[in-house]
């Protein structure tokens, strides 16, 4: 006899009623792109607007330098969010955005010349609406998901014709690596936003004679390709090592609610952008996981000065230049040998920070907008 309403559970992760609000949008009918001859308005297609999602936050950058160059914004949401909580979040994100949000009960009536997908599921969505479809693609999402049909489903999503958009080279790479159709994918410059996070010069010159590091690192719990387990295994770890080496190893973690408790260091929740550049000029490194697409944290850092440590397991090497970064391999000794040569080495920081702050003014978020529009364009009839 089946034993029922055992106290251990399966994971839910099949459950098609996760998507009854879209069910109707998916399908294998490709898209159908319309040319016309001129474009007045952009939707992006989105969960709503979330607060600390640099993702959307980067949507909503991208919107408001398009609105500046002429066209009309909007962020239409697939999920149950009311307008004025869109609106508050998306000020909360990015103030003073421009566009206008709208909530999901438009999904059906609202009209645009251009329609753009934001993560594989609003893929199925515009797929087959009236418009040019565009496809912008900020990560590879079939590594957000076991390999199993959520998995099929975003994988799919590259094979639609959309025209894709990746936010920087990685993306493009797996798309093209892992999709049997080779559909072209145009890439975008991946920006950094300098006025909100200033240089600020700093002294290196003690950093030898420290006894005690100061590391902010950047992880979130609900984002595993931010790797949340693996950087606390690998910071606790090389706490010990430090610690026999003389040198105690303070580690301020954020980007995770405040109510999670890290099994080292101290745990600062979500922080404000002024919360941020408070923690970049008062630590000594900082780090930032990214096993998938790049994240904008570690452009703050840099912009700020901060010595920044990056995983060769992760994509780092596809957005840094050699010299403006300290590459180690995601493990303890490596992490260890690493801040101590680092910190041993005055001239060699300053060269760093020196190259990095250099390069972060050649990916403006001008030349993002202007490799945008100069697609835009091109799909012109």
């Amino acid at each position: 006899m089946a034993k029922e309403n055992d106290t251990m559970q399966d994971v839910m992760q099949g459950d098609i009623h996760d998507y009854d609000a879209i069910l109707k949008y998916f399908n294998d009918r490709p898209a159908k792109q319309k040319r016309q001859a001129h474009y007045r308005s952009i939707t992006f297609v989105t969960t709503g607007i979330i607060p600390y999602d640099g993702g959307q936050t980067t949507m909503l950058h991208l919107g408001t330098l398009l609105q500046q160059a002429g066209y009309e914004v909007y962020y239409l949401s697939y999920v149950p969010q009311s307008q004025a909580s869109m609106t508050d979040d998306a000020e909360f994100n990015f103030p003073k955005f421009g566009g206008t949000c709208l909530d999901m009960s438009h999904l059906d009536t609202h009209q645009s010349d251009i329609w753009i997908a934001t993560m594989w599921e609003t893929a199925y969505i515009i797929k087959n609406k009236p418009g040019y479809k565009f496809y912008f693609v900020q990560d590879y999402e079939p590594y957000f998901y076991p390999f199993g049909d959520r998995y099929q489903l975003a994988k799919k999503t590259y094979d639609f014709g959309l025209h894709m958009v990746s936010l920087g080279p990685w993306c493009a790479h797996m798309i093209n690596v892992h999709t049997k159709n080779k559909t072209p994918v145009d890439q975008i410059n991946f920006p950094v936003d300098l006025d909100n996070y200033p240089f600020s010069p700093r002294d290196f010159s003690n950093y030898p004679t420290k006894k005690r590091l100061k590391i902010a690192v950047y992880t979130k719990w609900s984002s595993p390709r931010r790797a949340p387990i693996s950087i606390q295994i690998t910071m606790l770890d090389c706490q010990k090592l430090l610690a026999k080496k003389g040198i105690h190893l303070d580690v301020w973690y954020f980007g995770t609610n405040k109510t999670a408790r890290f099994v080292n260091g101290t745990n600062l929740g979500k922080l404000t952008r002024k919360e941020m550049v408070d923690l970049y000029n008062s630590c000594d490194f900082g780090i930032a996981p990214s096993m998938t697409n790049f994240s904008l944290v570690p452009f703050e850092m840099m912009s700020t000065g901060l010595p920044f440590i990056d995983f060769l397991e992760g994509t780092g090497s596809y957005f840094l230049p050699k010299g403006s970064y300290f590459p180690t391999h995601f493990n303890e000794t490596a992490l260890a040998d690493t801040l101590l040569t680092a910190a041993q080495d005055t001239e060699l920081l300053a060269k760093v920070v020196a190259t990095s702050h250099q390069y972060l003014h050649n990916i403006s978020w001008q030349k993002t907008v202007n490799d945008f529009l100069k697609i835009l364009k091109r799909i012109e009839a």
